[in-house]
């Protein structure tokens, strides 16, 4: 999901704060860790994992069609290596 959104005001300034504390590496990962603790407190449900993991094997899917279709090419720790110290 893509979104844009404009903050300003006191949550703009706990976003920058977060990010300059480094708490956060970018503004959009201090939204990210913000929805995830809105995730823990109020749908603590015991299914968190359960979440988790069904979006876990939806990206493997994901993953696995673009292998599939060409898009992404898998190596092997080797291979991977050998391309690492060719750069």
């Amino acid at each position: 999901m893509n979104l844009t959104v404009r903050f300003t005001g006191h949550v703009a300034n706990v976003i920058e704060e977060l990010v300059a504390r480094g708490i956060a590496s970018t503004k959009t990962e201090a939204l990210r860790l913000g929805v995830l603790k809105l995730e823990e407190e109020y749908l603590n449900d015991n299914e968190i994992e359960r979440r988790f993991d069904e979006s876990a094997v939806r990206e493997v899917q994901r993953q696995e069609g673009l292998i599939k279709k060409g898009k992404m090419k898998v190596y092997s720790q080797k291979e991977f290596e050998k391309r690492i110290k060719a750069k």
